[in-house]
């Protein structure tokens, strides 16, 4: 811990002072060999746990391949199959399309672009500033 206090930001919470030594399932195991029962499970990890054999196999083949490009730099298939499955399973309008971001601050980015191009009308894009701020209670 006390490298961790010399290196990373006061801002990042310290909610267990146990070190990840390896995990499989929903154990982790610390560098002391302590087995803990992960309840809180990191990003990634809910649904699946920790290193599942296909999601470890599936990781292994994409990096053999190319690791991250971004979608709006160039294109790739596993992109363009999984909005097409989104939209399959989760229709909305005419015209479903769908985009993948990783956080809500881009998601929130990306709604006012969207709204933005839709609709050409800068009062929308204030109403959908209004309505998220109010969420977000500001």
């Amino acid at each position: 811990m006390e490298r961790r206090s010399n290196a990373v930001a006061n801002g990042v919470g310290v909610f267990n002072t146990a070190t990840v030594q390896s995990a499989k399932g929903a154990i982790i195991t610390d560098v002391e060999g302590r087995e803990l029962i992960d309840f809180a499970g990191g990003i990634g990890v809910v649904n699946a746990g920790h290193c599942p054999e296909p999601v470890v196999a599936a990781i292994r083949e994409q990096a053999g391949k190319y690791l991250h490009t971004s979608f709006n730099v160039v294109t790739y298939e596993p992109y363009i199959e999984l909005c097409e499955k989104l939209a399959e399973i989760l229709p909305h309008g005419e015209k479903t399309k769908a985009m993948l971001i990783c956080t809500g601050a881009e998601a929130v980015e990306n709604a006012i672009k969207i709204a933005r191009q839709a609709t050409r009308d800068i009062r929308d894009v204030l109403y959908l500033n209004k309505i998220l701020l109010q969420i977000l209670e500001f």
